[in-house]
């Protein structure tokens, strides 16, 4: 991994922009971020912060 990713204000902008990306549908987003945060420890946390700032619906958070 190249070390300007070792950065979490890096991180955080990469992550903010991913969440930016203009589509049809929230879902594709929020897809993209949770494999995001599968994919390494240093994503898992800026990933998931993005990912559940915003919470529709009462059921994923039951699901937990």
């Amino acid at each position: 991994m190249h070390q300007a990713l070792l950065i979490p204000e890096v991180l955080l902008e990469i992550f903010a922009y991913v969440k930016t990306i203009p589509s049809t549908q929230t879902t594709s987003t929020r897809k993209l971020l949770a494999a995001l945060a599968r994919t390494c420890k240093i994503f898992h946390e800026p990933a998931m912060d993005l990912l559940w700032t915003e919470i529709h619906e009462l059921e994923p958070l039951l699901g937990c």
